[in-house]
């Protein structure tokens, strides 16, 4: 009865060794293999760059027949005061044909509206896309 008893399993340190580098180098590959999906997006489509466009092209400028007084303050050069004539001039003459126009406030010269001119328009809707590259 003895040799019927079972003997605990004992292993070699050399198969517990294997155990050990087997399980370490599957999570290394796992997490190889999620941070390669990670920085791939192979699931996102696939993107064109758009070479037409700068960054002149995409820079918003703000609608002086649109604009409330307060977003007026962004151009330079206006302060509330001149932001309050704009929009009061706008009230009483109606839209503004051109930046040029703002010549007739007090306070507003040549030299402002050269600055606006990067920054401000006298058309339709608050923001602008030049289409300059045709």
């Amino acid at each position: 009865m003895e040799n019927a008893q079972k003997q605990p399993n004992k292993s070699s340190p050399a198969k517990k060794q294997l155990i050990i580098i087997f399980f370490l180098t599957t999570v290394l590959f796992a997490g190889i293999a999620i941070k390669a999906g990670r920085d791939y997006h192979w699931w996102l489509p696939e993107t064109e760059i758009v070479s037409v466009l700068t960054p002149e092209d995409l820079k918003t400028k703000i609608d002086i027949n649109e604009s409330p007084w307060y977003e007026l303050l962004l151009l330079p050069k206006v302060g509330e005061a001149k932001a309050k004539a704009i929009v009061a001039y706008r009230e009483k003459y109606g839209r503004f044909e051109s930046l040029d126009e703002l010549s007739r406030i007090d306070g507003i010269g040549k030299k402002i509206i050269a600055l606006l001119k990067d920054c401000a328009i006298a058309g339709t809707g608050s923001a602008h896309v030049s289409d300059n590259h045709e």
